[in-house]
């Protein structure tokens, strides 16, 4: 008797729904990318017990034939694809035509719709698979589709869903991130009868933000544009003082798609090294725009992860976007030091997370005044790009090439503060080469390091007016300036200017890197995907001072980079194949970011301490650094520096306002 059978068509769709239709969440997904697909321009999702009784998702989109409908709930049955050469271009988020078909299989499902131009629309009514009835209706152009009693056919899955409580909150994950990929589209998410989430479809990406995440949210989001070998990245970073305990607040959008994605994650991740505290993780919302001949969405079930054909051009692309925006003062804009509390009327925002009493009336969404909304990104912006575009990101480059500027205006907050005026009328970076000479201070506990006096030609230019009003507990530096009081870390402030001048002493001397010789070589343990990653990079690696064997195991290491310990070295080594292996990081990334740990410590070390007497012409000099250069912001270890204390802030505390 043969052991080997064609499954029954009814078990496969079953066996479908496993990999599909995952949790309520996962079918509001699938519905609300057919309904994007669709032409949609207004799409309402509306659940009850967490979506596992009802789930109704409604869109105003080009609608279905009353023929299609019973073909559109059988497994493969797409309008998305024809040929396997379609597969190389796919640009619509559905296309392979499981998704009606598994959650058919799993529920009772309903199937409302009718196109423009139609007398009539049509009805389907479907019970676990099975099409019981299709039949003409009244209804509006469109598409709605309700399913009921998720799962109820297949107990042993319907047990492992969660509270209903926690199902919603999965749905309005997704709706999130859905409503946030096309903010020229109004989406509303209406849980057990209130009114959670409504954008206005505005197509201004903040505003879709702002209604999806909250206000807290984007209130601590900088602008991101850049195009590095044709990948073209948009879309907005947390400020380094905004970071979070996890990973929760990134978004990576690839061609409008939202996907989960190890490069980009850790692009944006390394791009904040030295801007952000060890064990914190910066939030995003981004868009990368990559040509779909180079991305491959085929490879996850959901879709939630791609593939790409050049991983290293992505990584590129998002670090230096990032990098880019953090390193220049314009860009960052307003606040600098601590975020401007700004009241609700300056806002002119709504928060849409609050209920709505009439879910369902017609009242008009609330928007955001244009005036008080910062120069970002629409929707002309977060499309991505056309097939007949011509490919750029397969080609081979030896290291990222520099950072392009945007072709776009300069961004100008609302309102400056004090930095952001300095900023333009005091030296930039050059302040950093010149430093006090220690002097003979109040007895301390231990030596406090400073460099050495480095004189030189300056252009005569205008000082900032302030006045140093005194130090608190030998750790925090008071000076008024204007009409704000700046409180100053000193050890963080004089660690960050070691930093930089050290950083910059080693990319001046990067062309002739030292290799040191050991006098016995180093073992290193390879994975097979390190070691063909070595392979791959050897030259790469080579020019940052490594001498090496490779062998089956991994490699015999006989020189490493000056300056560095051979248990830093080796570590280095590890970690730069690993990266490279998983698509997660390149050579001269990884390398910067290890020298400059090792640079971390050294500023520590010299750098003036907490606690300890310092003299007052140390403390001037420490203060005019600060104030002549804005791009001093956060220690390396990614604390900020110092806050400010308006006198307004002082007035209204002691009600004298």
């Amino acid at each position: 008797m043969a052991k080997i059978e064609v499954l029954d068509f009814h078990v496969a769709n079953l066996i479908a729904a496993g990999e599909v239709v995952e949790r309520p969440a996962s079918c509001v997904k699938e519905l609300l990318e057919n309904a994007l697909d669709a032409g949609a321009t207004e799409i309402t999702v509306e659940i009850k017990r967490g979506g596992i009784s009802f789930l109704r998702v409604s869109d105003n989109g080009c609608g279905m034939a009353r023929e299609d409908l019973p073909v559109a709930i059988k497994r493969h049955a797409t309008s998305k694809i024809r040929v396997a050469a379609d597969l190389d271009g796919i640009m619509t988020l559905g296309f392979r035509g499981e998704a009606l078909a598994a959650i058919a299989s799993v529920s009772l499902l309903r199937i409302m719709t009718k196109r423009e131009g139609d007398r009539y629309g049509s009805l389907l009514v479907s019970e676990y698979g099975k099409v019981s009835e299709v039949a003409e209706v009244g209804c509006k152009n469109g598409t709605t589709v309700i399913v009921e009693n998720l799962f109820a056919n297949q107990p042993a899955r319907r047990k492992f869903l969660k509270r209903d409580a926690s199902e919603a909150l999965a749905v309005s994950s997704i709706v999130e991130k859905l409503a946030i990929s096309r903010p020229d589209i109004a989406f509303k998410l209406i849980v057990d009868g209130n009114m959670k989430i409504a954008t206005p479809g505005d197509k201004r990406l903040i505003s879709a933000v702002y209604a999806a995440l909250g206000k807290e949210f984007a209130e601590r989001l900088v602008k991101v544009r850049n195009i590095t070998d044709g990948i073209e990245v948009v879309g907005y970073i947390s400020r380094p003082e905004s970071v979070r305990a996890n990973r929760g607040g990134q978004n990576f959008f690839i061609n409008g798609r939202y996907v989960r994605s190890k490069t980009a994650t850790a692009a944006l991740e390394q791009a904040f090294d030295s801007y952000c505290e060890t064990g914190k993780f910066p939030f995003c919302v981004l868009f990368i725009s990559v040509h779909p001949t180079f991305v491959d969405v085929n490879v996850h079930p959901t879709k939630l992860e791609v593939k790409f054909s050049n991983e290293r051009a992505v990584f590129d692309a998002v670090y230096c976007a990032v990098r880019n925006t953090l390193s220049d003062s314009r860009e960052t804009g307003e606040p600098i030091l601590e975020p401007r509390r700004v009241t609700p009327s300056e806002r002119g925002l709504y928060n849409a997370f609050v209920p709505i009493e009439d879910r369902l009336a017609d009242t008009p969404t609330k928007e955001i005044p244009p005036q008080k909304v910062f120069d970002e990104p629409t929707i002309s912006d977060l499309l991505p790009p056309e097939p007949v575009m011509k490919p750029t990101v397969n080609e081979p480059k030896a290291e990222p090439k520099p950072i392009e500027k945007p072709i776009e205006q300069e961004i100008k907050p609302e309102k400056q503060d004090f930095f952001s005026t300095l900023s333009s009328i005091t030296a930039d970076a050059t302040a950093f080469d010149v430093n006090p000479k220690q002097e003979a201070s109040a007895p301390v506990q231990e030596e406090t390091l400073l460099p050495k006096v480095e004189v030189k030609e300056e252009p005569a230019v205008a000082k900032p007016l302030y006045r140093i009003i005194g130090e608190a507990f030998h750790a925090y530096i008071m000076v008024e300036v204007g009409d704000v009081t700046l409180i100053l870390d000193k050890h963080a402030a004089h660690e960050r200017i070691l930093f930089e001048k050290m950083k910059r002493n080693r990319e001046k001397s990067r062309e002739s890197l030292a290799t040191q010789m050991l006098l016995v070589p180093l073992t290193l343990s390879l994975t097979p995907e390190e070691r063909a990653a070595l392979s791959e990079f050897e030259e790469d690696i080579v020019k940052t001072g490594f001498v090496f064997e490779k062998h089956d195991e991994g490699a015999l290491v006989s020189g490493i980079p000056a300056g560095l310990s051979e248990s830093e070295a080796l570590d280095m080594l590890t970690k730069l194949c690993e990266q490279l292996a998983e698509g997660t990081g390149n050579v001269a990334v990884t390398t910067s970011v290890v020298y400059e740990k090792a640079l971390y410590q050294a500023s520590c070390k010299a750098a003036m301490k907490a606690g300890l007497i310092d003299t007052p012409e140390n403390i001037k000099w420490l203060v005019e650094t600060v104030l002549e250069n804005p791009d001093i912001r956060y220690c390396p270890h990614g604390r900020p520096i110092a806050f400010e204390l308006s006198r307004r802030d002082m007035e209204k505390f002691f009600k004298r306002t």
